[in-house]
Protein backbone atom coordinates (compact mmCIF):
# COMPACT_ATOMS: atom_id res chain seq x y z
CA UNK A 1 0.00 0.00 0.00
CA UNK A 2 1.24 3.34 -1.18
CA UNK A 3 1.91 6.08 1.89
CA UNK A 4 -0.66 8.28 0.30
CA UNK A 5 -3.40 5.12 0.64
CA UNK A 6 -4.31 4.77 3.95
CA UNK A 7 -4.65 8.67 4.23
CA UNK A 8 -6.97 8.26 1.25
CA UNK A 9 -8.87 5.88 2.62
CA UNK A 10 -9.55 7.81 6.04
CA UNK A 11 -10.31 10.98 4.24
CA UNK A 12 -12.45 8.50 1.62
CA UNK A 13 -14.76 6.88 5.08
CA UNK A 14 -15.60 10.00 6.25
CA UNK A 15 -16.86 11.64 2.49
CA UNK A 16 -18.54 7.90 1.96
CA UNK A 17 -20.47 9.33 5.18
CA UNK A 18 -21.19 12.43 4.13
CA UNK A 19 -22.38 11.30 0.44
CA UNK A 20 -24.89 9.23 2.67
CA UNK A 21 -25.93 11.97 4.81
CA UNK A 22 -24.93 10.82 8.11
CA UNK A 23 -22.60 13.30 8.81
CA UNK A 24 -24.38 16.13 7.40
CA UNK A 25 -27.53 15.32 9.79
CA UNK A 26 -24.76 15.74 13.02
CA UNK A 27 -22.97 18.80 11.36
CA UNK A 28 -23.25 21.92 12.81
CA UNK A 29 -21.66 24.68 10.96
CA UNK A 30 -19.59 27.07 12.07
CA UNK A 31 -15.82 28.66 11.09
CA UNK A 32 -14.42 25.75 12.57
CA UNK A 33 -15.78 22.75 11.60
CA UNK A 34 -16.12 24.47 8.13
CA UNK A 35 -12.43 24.68 8.15
CA UNK A 36 -11.75 21.75 8.61
CA UNK A 37 -14.28 20.11 5.96
CA UNK A 38 -12.24 22.01 4.13
CA UNK A 39 -9.21 20.99 4.91
CA UNK A 40 -10.30 17.43 5.02
CA UNK A 41 -11.89 18.24 1.65
CA UNK A 42 -8.68 20.29 -0.08
CA UNK A 43 -6.48 16.87 1.73
CA UNK A 44 -8.50 14.00 -0.11
CA UNK A 45 -8.39 15.90 -3.66
CA UNK A 46 -4.92 16.52 -3.03
CA UNK A 47 -4.13 12.62 -2.00
CA UNK A 48 -6.23 11.99 -5.34
CA UNK A 49 -4.02 13.79 -7.66
CA UNK A 50 -1.17 12.67 -6.18
CA UNK A 51 -2.36 8.70 -6.41
CA UNK A 52 -3.15 9.61 -9.99
CA UNK A 53 0.22 10.87 -10.86
CA UNK A 54 2.14 7.99 -8.62
CA UNK A 55 -0.09 5.74 -10.76
CA UNK A 56 0.51 7.23 -13.89
CA UNK A 57 4.33 7.39 -13.40
CA UNK A 58 4.08 3.29 -12.17
CA UNK A 59 2.78 2.82 -15.73
CA UNK A 60 4.81 4.30 -17.72
CA UNK A 61 7.86 2.47 -16.14
CA UNK A 62 5.98 -0.30 -16.37
CA UNK A 63 4.91 0.42 -20.12
CA UNK A 64 8.63 1.17 -20.88
CA UNK A 65 10.12 -2.24 -19.20
CA UNK A 66 7.12 -3.81 -21.06
CA UNK A 67 8.83 -2.38 -23.92
CA UNK A 68 12.39 -3.23 -23.75
CA UNK A 69 11.34 -6.84 -22.18
CA UNK A 70 9.17 -7.17 -25.49
CA UNK A 71 12.55 -6.72 -27.53
CA UNK A 72 14.21 -9.16 -25.52
CA UNK A 73 11.97 -11.84 -26.23
CA UNK A 74 11.55 -10.63 -30.11
CA UNK A 75 15.29 -10.87 -30.32
CA UNK A 76 15.38 -13.92 -29.12
CA UNK A 77 13.06 -15.23 -31.52
CA UNK A 78 14.87 -13.80 -34.88
CA UNK A 79 17.89 -15.80 -32.54
CA UNK A 80 15.88 -19.10 -32.45
CA UNK A 81 15.22 -18.86 -36.41
CA UNK A 82 19.02 -18.10 -37.00
CA UNK A 83 19.95 -21.40 -35.50
CA UNK A 84 17.05 -23.51 -36.73
CA UNK A 85 18.60 -22.19 -40.28
CA UNK A 86 22.23 -23.13 -39.39
CA UNK A 87 20.86 -26.53 -37.80
CA UNK A 88 22.28 -26.04 -34.17
CA UNK A 89 19.98 -27.75 -31.83
CA UNK A 90 21.52 -26.58 -28.51
CA UNK A 91 21.02 -22.84 -29.64
CA UNK A 92 17.81 -23.74 -30.75
CA UNK A 93 17.14 -24.80 -27.33
CA UNK A 94 19.18 -22.12 -26.02
CA UNK A 95 17.52 -19.34 -27.58
CA UNK A 96 13.56 -20.94 -26.92
CA UNK A 97 14.28 -20.77 -22.76
CA UNK A 98 15.22 -17.23 -22.91
CA UNK A 99 11.76 -15.99 -25.71
CA UNK A 100 10.00 -18.45 -23.23
CA UNK A 101 11.30 -16.52 -20.20
CA UNK A 102 11.04 -13.10 -22.09
CA UNK A 103 7.43 -13.32 -23.13
CA UNK A 104 6.47 -14.79 -20.05
CA UNK A 105 8.16 -11.56 -18.58
CA UNK A 106 6.52 -9.14 -20.94
CA UNK A 107 2.99 -11.11 -20.74
CA UNK A 108 3.56 -9.98 -17.03
CA UNK A 109 4.09 -6.58 -17.46
CA UNK A 110 1.66 -5.97 -19.76
CA UNK A 111 -0.91 -7.15 -17.49
CA UNK A 112 0.55 -4.57 -15.02
CA UNK A 113 0.28 -1.43 -17.26
CA UNK A 114 -3.21 -2.32 -17.76
CA UNK A 115 -3.97 -2.84 -13.99
CA UNK A 116 -2.66 0.68 -13.82
CA UNK A 117 -4.35 1.94 -16.92
CA UNK A 118 -7.84 0.51 -14.81
CA UNK A 119 -6.39 1.82 -11.42
CA UNK A 120 -5.68 5.34 -13.38
CA UNK A 121 -9.27 5.96 -15.00
CA UNK A 122 -11.05 4.82 -11.18
CA UNK A 123 -9.06 7.28 -9.56
CA UNK A 124 -9.96 9.66 -12.31
CA UNK A 125 -13.58 8.69 -11.99
CA UNK A 126 -13.37 9.37 -8.51
CA UNK A 127 -12.03 13.08 -9.19
CA UNK A 128 -14.23 13.76 -11.07
CA UNK A 129 -17.13 13.17 -9.22
CA UNK A 130 -15.92 14.70 -5.64
CA UNK A 131 -14.59 17.46 -8.00
CA UNK A 132 -18.31 18.15 -8.95
CA UNK A 133 -20.14 17.63 -5.74
CA UNK A 134 -22.20 20.60 -4.35
CA UNK A 135 -19.95 20.71 -0.87
CA UNK A 136 -16.62 20.90 -2.95
CA UNK A 137 -17.29 24.16 -2.99
CA UNK A 138 -16.82 24.55 0.98
CA UNK A 139 -13.51 25.56 0.66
Amino acid sequence: MLAGDKNMLEVNNLFNQIERGSYLKTFQPDNKNIEALADTWNNYLKTLHEAIAESNTAKQVAQRDYEKVQALAIAWEKQMQVALTNSSEKEVHQALAHKQIYTARARQLKTLVERHIIHISTLKTQLAYWENQPYSQVS
